[in-house]
């Protein structure tokens, strides 16, 4: 049985005014649906479990570009959502809904996130933002598919921190709906890199050249130096700086050069301008240095220095050292370390 759930949301997904059709295969896809938004919201609600509103939450001046991105982004959502409604437009609630939690959450901000979330130190300011726009997003979401999924609607509203009450007995969030289209044309862009990043990832990795992401440094052709300046504002590298491309292409090494050079910088593994989707000749090699046991990112620092705990790259080891991580003295066996 699938559940009551799972059955509103099938009614709610077709088109009532024209014929409707059930079977089997259909209600599994309706499923298969409701398993995704589940599961993204199972995702969220682990992240935030530690996260305190009033005493954890960063003020959106000082919110990160992405962050503030992905906050105008819910924004949208929410008003389209509120408008289908007033409609009694069931289907473009659940396909914004859907839209929203595969595109812009599973595919892109949750999966960037999670470098943020596993990694920093708990209190870490790039943490803590990262929490701020799950736990809005958790918010407008339980809101949002309550009429639809009630249950788990409620599920969620019970597993936050500090929840009381039902989640029916929360207005519709409107003070959500405030948020502002933050530089969506540069985030737009940087999403089509990423796009095109990950078919030249794919050759790479059926030849073997590398694994995962993180084995690889993507090396962009830009000839037009307004674009090239964009990019180049974003290619900071400080251990905070969650706008760095690093950090978003989920990348080792980002490096910038003129067209020409990317086939000689990548030979086959390229998606050429005439086929990319960001309009830039896109390649992949390699990634240089070493990589780190614990963020797997890698880094010509990774290891060097007297005071590094096993093979860390500085940002790790800065971690580590605060939560209380000591090098282990010569002779002992190195161990795991999991934080």
């Amino acid at each position: 049985a699938y559940g009551v759930d799972v059955l509103r949301l099938w009614v709610a997904s077709v088109d009532y005014s024209g014929d409707v059709r059930v079977g089997d295969g259909i209600i599994k896809q309706i499923f298969e649906s409701y398993r995704k938004l589940r599961n993204t919201a199972r995702f969220m609600l682990g992240n935030v479990d530690d996260f305190d509103v009033e005493a954890d939450s960063v003020d959106y001046e000082k919110l990160p570009d992405l962050d503030k991105y992905m906050l105008g982004k819910l924004s949208e959502l929410l008003k389209d959502i509120d408008d289908a409604y007033s409609r009694y437009d069931y289907s473009a609630v659940v396909q914004s809904l859907l839209r929203f939690s595969t595109a812009d959450l599973s595919n892109f901000y949750l999966d960037v996130a999670k470098d943020r979330l596993y990694i920093s130190h708990v209190d870490d300011f790039r943490r803590r933002s990262a929490q701020t726009v799950i736990s809005k997003v958790l918010d407008g979401f339980a809101v949002a598919i309550a009429p639809i999924l009630p249950h788990m609607a409620e599920d969620i509203h019970l597993n936050r921190k500090g929840a009381a009450g039902s989640v029916f007995e929360k207005t519709w969030p409107t003070e959500l709906e405030g948020y502002g289209k933050h530089d969506e044309e540069t985030w737009d862009l940087i999403r089509r890199v990423r796009d095109d990043a990950n078919k030249a990832l794919e050759v790479a990795r059926g030849d073997k050249v590398v694994g995962a992401s993180l084995d690889a440094q993507l090396i962009l052709g830009v000839d037009d130096e307004a674009m090239r300046g964009k990019l180049e504002s974003f290619l900071a590298d400080e251990v905070a700086d969650v706008d760095a491309l690093k950090y978003v292409l989920m990348m080792s090494q980002i490096t910038l050069v003129p067209e020409s050079e990317v086939k000689g910088e990548c030979g086959e593994y390229v998606v050429e301008k005439k086929d990319s989707l960001s309009g830039l000749t896109v390649g992949v090699k390699k990634a240089a240095g070493k990589r780190c046991d614990r963020c797997w990112f890698y880094d010509e620092n990774t290891g060097v220095g007297d005071d590094v705990v096993d093979d860390l790259c500085p940002r790790c080891n800065n971690v580590c050292k605060r939560i209380g991580f000591v090098k282990k003295p010569s002779g002992v066996a190195s161990g795991g370390i999991k934080v």
